[in-house]
């Protein structure tokens, strides 16, 4: 008897020695993302949400996670959620406010976040969340913007130039009229003119951008790239004083 009363009082003393009160969880997630120990913040963070739901640090744990997946993890599923749920269950708070203003500017939000991963040379996220932003936000007035700058990495990046082609193409294909439209036909010219070489692809596309887009402002580039396809850098008069 005296055996099973030892070992409640262990289990009971157990128990209440490792709970932890919310301010706990919240600096100890703190402290482990000052040493980019993520997965552990995160840990404490879902916590604390979890057991102590309605303590005024749950709202800010909660909108925490949001940005520890879409700034730490690049988990824009992940992260939007996030923030939804801080919307919906902390209304009344800051951090519910700040978030309801981040999901509505989500779009947006994913394109400056895939330029400044670019800039970072974190090419694969960059792409990952342009891929993301088309799929989620295809009607969204600055998906074309995005649909372009996939085919610009695969061009610039990634030398990918068949792929390049392909997603420059989705530009007329799913947003025509767009002001992407002519750049990405522009592209499409210009890698087979210029970097495959296939002049009579080149000649193809560039006069189907003549004839779609005869008033656009890049008609002269356009003219001057069909005279001169397949031409040595000294075979045109304009630029020949570069090698001379």
């Amino acid at each position: 008897m005296r055996y099973k009363f030892l070992t409640l009082f262990i289990w009971i003393f157990f128990i209440y020695g490792c709970s932890k009160t919310s301010t706990e969880y919240f600096e100890l997630a703190e402290a482990s993302l000052n040493e980019d120990q993520v997965e552990i913040a995160v840990q404490n963070l879902e916590s604390l949400v979890e057991k102590y739901p309605k303590d005024s640090l749950a709202a800010l744990a909660q909108y925490k996670l949001a940005t520890i997946h879409l700034n730490w993890r690049n988990d824009l599923s992940a992260g939007f959620s996030a923030l939804e749920k801080t919307v919906n269950e902390y209304g009344s708070s800051p951090q519910a406010k700040q978030a309801q203003k981040e999901v509505t500017d989500f779009p947006e939000w994913i394109l400056n976040q895939s330029e400044s991963l670019r800039k970072r040379k974190m090419i694969k996220e960059s792409l990952g969340h342009l891929m993301y932003l088309t799929e989620k936000y295809s009607d969204h007035k600055i998906t074309p913007k995005g649909q372009y700058l996939i085919g610009d990495i695969y061009m610039n990046d990634l030398r990918d130039f068949t792929t390049a082609i392909q997603e420059y193409r989705k530009v007329s294909e799913k947003y025509k009229g767009s002001d992407q439209e002519p750049h990405a036909q522009f592209m499409i010219g210009y890698i087979f003119g210029n970097v495959i070489n296939d002049f009579e692809s080149a000649k193809i596309e560039y006069e189907t951008f003549l004839n779609m887009f005869p008033e656009h402002e890049l008609v002269p580039s356009v003219q001057f790239e069909i005279e001169y396809l397949g031409k040595n850098i000294n075979e045109i008069p304009a630029l020949k004083h570069i090698t001379s």
